[in-house]
């Protein structure tokens, strides 16, 4: 860390000269006699002034509505019960018996 910020150190005042160069015409330049700084004119920005847009005022238009999509259910589900049988009628046993008995 010491290390690196002393790197910085030694860059930055290494950079201060060119950062401070005032970006004339070259060191000393202020000492020719020859060099007169030119004059530099500032012309203001030409101001145009618009008209502001014409305002029309139409009747908003028509709106139409599409007529709502007509509403689809799904049939309901039929649940049919189990089929329930009649409990099973009792034949009743009848006390007479008839054998028939046939000699061969």
């Amino acid at each position: 860390m010491l290390k690196k910020l002393i790197l910085a150190a030694a860059g930055l005042a290494l950079a201060v000269p060119a950062f401070a160069h005032d970006g004339g015409h070259g060191w000393g330049h202020y000492r020719n006699p020859h060099f007169h700084p030119r004059p530099v004119f500032v012309h203001p920005r030409p101001v145009v002034v618009m008209p502001p847009p014409r305002v029309f005022y139409a009747p908003p238009a028509p709106v139409f509505y599409t007529p709502p999509a007509p509403v689809v259910y799904a049939p309901p589900v039929v649940y049919r019960p189990a089929p329930v049988y009649a409990a099973p009628v009792p034949v009743p046993q009848s006390s007479v018996s008839i054998s028939l008995h046939f000699p061969l």
